[in-house]
């Protein structure tokens, strides 16, 4: 596992498991689909997120099914899943949408050639060999770019496409080797009312009506997207890549209440839509594929929960990948990865009071799952506690800390704790050049045997330190470091500015001023060589007088307040304002 070690990042995936129970009623004569399903939440974590925002959570459930289950608090285990399976993946800002059905597998578009690579591995984490069909919903490079890879990887029976200028597009980004898996592979465009089946789950292109403008560098390409609704039973899904508002009001006249699903993928990622296509398409859940940097907006999202819909956002600090699974009568809402292995790098030796950020693999390598989301548990909290990853050394001993994952993969490390310890007075310090400041440092115990400790610094050019004396050398900054023999150590960072100032003079100690009025006081600062940008302006009453690093100062309601001047530690002068 020692290839898996990596450090966590801010952007970690977020969620390890929120399961979302929805449930349906009768199927509609006119229409032959069934209601929108009641919407229950049975978190599996402590901290849940079904939406970006937690305000935009719906407080009740509708309870328009009169058929909805009786609660159940018990979890759903992680295991192959014997109905329909949907992943939205966390790729970035792209589609990559994984279906599984019956045994067999097809995958919607994959984004740019890295985005494919992630892609690979987590289908290749699925135990996927090989698919039985992808869609490559249109000629933009952020959804086809990485087919070729797609492609070749897994070779699909058959390539589904909205018209041929998209099929030339992915030629057009394969290699040699890539460009003749393609066209050797059965490619199909798919046609208004056109259907084709993964396992059990059958696919009807509904868009576009009608394909034009086809130029794969412009945005009127959006328009040629497949529009594709999924039925399994009584549950319906809407994949919609990157259409329009426009084309979606076409697509409701030609096949009325055909955009009524129970799950709703967002088009263009994080695009906000027009309240009367949410009206014909009154979706129970709605997905969008998108990262941190392009969130849907707040308004967009209340919009859409105001219209009973449940709102999931793949990207680290959301959900990561969505998964949606039903048995024809029940959705099931699931974020986070599957985690097959957990794995804690080694721990330095520590010394009591130290503090450390575990390091964490998961494998998959894709499956990363950000810390908060695993279970932590020391065997001895006397010796080490730990708290979402990061650890701190209570006392003298070993224990062994381990991580769980929900599913029940776990990893392990044991942590061996020294007493000794250093501390310091301060862990900032300022100096001018020439100036000579004592930093204190504390070993605990004071009575620790065998240890003993140095002082140095990491640039002399800027402070020098002996016997924790620092003296300022050279404009700069750096740290001031105390280091035990056992390896504990404590640092102080040093900034040293210019030559120390021997006295400052205001131009005046006492001034009246009228509210709104301006004034500025200046400063003579021997030696005359000072650097005046290092002086530092202060008020006394900021509600009263405001002033700014170049001594500006601004009369804000009647009162009296101090302004000072400092241009060395010690080394000051003030004026006494009051405004009238």
């Amino acid at each position: 596992m020692s290839n898996l070690f990596f450090h966590i990042k801010r952007r970690l995936f977020s969620a390890l498991l929120v399961l979302c129970l929805l449930m349906g009623g009768v199927a509609s004569a006119e229409t032959g689909f069934s209601p929108q399903p009641v919407i229950r939440d049975e978190a599996l974590t402590s901290n849940p997120q079904p939406v970006a925002n937690d305000e935009l959570l719906p407080t009740e459930a509708p309870s328009d099914a009169e058929d909805a289950p009786e609660e159940t608090s018990e979890p759903v285990a992680e295991k192959p899943y014997e109905g329909l399976e949907v992943y939205f993946l966390d790729l970035g800002r792209v589609d990559g949408i994984l279906i599984r059905c019956g045994g067999e597998n097809c995958f919607i578009d994959v984004g740019f050639k890295e985005n494919a690579r992630a892609a690979v591995k987590f289908l290749r984490a699925m135990g996927i060999s090989h698919l039985h069909s992808y869609v490559g919903t249109h000629g933009h490079f952020d959804h086809i770019e990485g087919a070729p890879q797609i492609i070749d990887a897994f070779r699909p029976d058959k390539l589904y496409f909205s018209h041929l200028g998209a099929i030339n597009a992915v030629i057009d980004c394969a290699d040699a080797a890539q460009q003749e898996v393609i066209s050797a592979s059965e490619k199909v465009i798919l046609q208004p009312g056109d259907t084709f089946n993964v396992g059990e789950a059958v696919l009807t292109a509904l868009g576009p009506l009608k394909v034009k403008n086809v130029n794969t560098g412009n945005t009127s390409e959006n328009d040629n997207s497949l529009i594709l609704r999924l039925d399994y039973g009584h549950r319906s899904f809407l994949f919609t890549a990157d259409t329009t508002d426009k084309v979606l009001r076409a697509v409701n006249a030609q096949f009325p209440g055909k955009l009524n699903v129970d799950v709703f993928k967002n088009p263009h990622h994080n695009g906000a839509h027009d309240e009367d296509v949410i009206d014909m398409i009154r979706p129970a859940v709605t997905v969008f594929c998108t990262d941190d940097a392009h969130q849907p907006t707040k308004a967009y999202q209340s919009m859409l929960v105001a219209k009973g819909s449940r709102v999931y956002i793949t990207g680290s600090d959301n959900q990561g990948n969505v998964a949606i699974v039903s048995d024809g009568q029940s959705l099931e809402t699931r974020c986070g990865y599957s985690v097959q292995d957990v794995a804690l790098e080694s721990v330095p030796r520590l010394h009591v009071g130290q503090e450390y950020d575990l390091k964490v693999a998961v494998d998959p390598a894709d499956a990363l799952i950000p810390q908060t989301q695993l279970g932590w548990n020391s065997s001895d909290p006397s010796v080490i506690q730990v708290y979402n990853g990061r650890v701190r050394a209570m006392g003298e001993g070993r224990a062994t800390i381990s991580a769980v994952a929900v599913n029940g993969a776990s990893g392990a490390v044991e942590v061996e704790c020294w007493r000794a310890y250093v501390t310091l007075e301060q862990s900032e310090m300022s100096l001018a050049v020439g100036q000579t400041k004592k930093l204190g440092a504390q070993i605990t115990p004071s009575n620790a045997k065998g240890v003993s400790g140095t002082w140095l610094s990491e640039d002399e050019g800027v402070a020098t330190v002996e016997g924790g004396k620092v003296t300022g050398v050279g404009e700069g900054v750096t740290r001031v470091v105390a280091r035990l023999s056992n390896g504990a150590e404590a640092a102080c960072t040093v900034t040293v500015k210019g030559r120390m100032a021997q006295s400052v003079k205001l131009d005046r100690r006492k001034a009246e001023m009228k509210v709104g009025d301006n004034l500025t006081l200046s400063a003579t600062v021997e030696p005359a060589d000072f650097n005046a940008d290092d002086l530092e302006w202060y008020s006394s009453d900021e509600s009263i007088l405001w002033v700014d690093q170049s001594g500006n100062i601004t009369a804000v309601k009647p009162g009296k307040a101090k302004i000072a001047v400092v241009a060395s530690e010690g080394v000051y002068d003030v004026c006494v304002i009051r405004v009238k």
